[in-house]
């Protein structure tokens, strides 16, 4: 037989981020085993539509967290950037960017470090509602930075488990979870933090407030 491999994980973001996810899916299992149950007993049926959303977001995040493709996947450990310029060893992960904090044109696409540099690069979004003329963006480096260039907003939280940056007077607020994601909050303020203080220690500027 196989050995089972209890090696603990080498990324200590990724296992955080990881633990958060598991204690979030156990609660938001446990909220619909209740309503089920609530359901069973008796309760009233109007009970039966918010079983069903979060039922199928429950269902949905867990395949996630089977296939391997959450945002915790994706975690930067600690010193990954400095890594990253000092071994020419290039991170990219998938996110989405929006130009402010309502998300009114969020796209999906790449953020990179290499060469000391972050930059962000869109990718395929074949369910835009945008204008037909922003249909041509696959592929379009929309910022290409010294972190030195970079003024970060606030230190991601739960409530705003995004990384926010201003860069040449321009907004950029970058998010590492999909809205349909039930761990966005407590996910989203590990993996972005991660970026939000290893940014700053390679020389972005930070105007969280004190």
């Amino acid at each position: 037989m196989a050995r089972i491999n209890h090696t603990p994980d080498p990324n200590p973001t990724r296992a955080k981020a990881r633990a958060r996810r598991n204690i979030n899916l156990v609660l938001w299992w446990g909220i619909a085993l209740v309503l089920l149950f609530a359901l069973s007993a008796g309760a009233p049926w109007i009970l039966i539509l918010p079983l069903l959303v979060i039922g199928a977001l429950v269902v949905t995040n867990t395949i996630q967290v089977v296939r391997g493709d959450g945002a915790e996947q994706h975690a930067i450990e600690p010193g990954r950037l400095v890594r990253a310029t000092a071994d020419n060893d290039p991170v990219s992960v998938p996110v989405t960017r929006a130009p402010n904090r309502r998300e009114n044109g969020r796209r999906r696409g790449t953020l990179h470090y290499a060469g000391g540099k972050l930059s962000f690069t869109f990718g395929r979004n074949p369910k835009s509602r945008a204008k037909k003329a922003d249909e041509n963006l696959e592929g379009t480096t929309i910022f290409d930075s010294w972190p030195s260039d970079i003024a970060l907003g606030p230190r991601p939280t739960m409530m705003r488990p995004q990384l926010t940056m201003t860069i040449d007077g321009v907004n950029h607020v970058i998010e590492f979870t999909m809205p349909e994601d039930l761990a966005a909050g407590m996910l989203g303020k590990v993996v972005a933090g991660a970026w939000f203080d290893q940014l700053v220690d390679l020389g972005a500027t930070s105007r969280e407030a004190k």
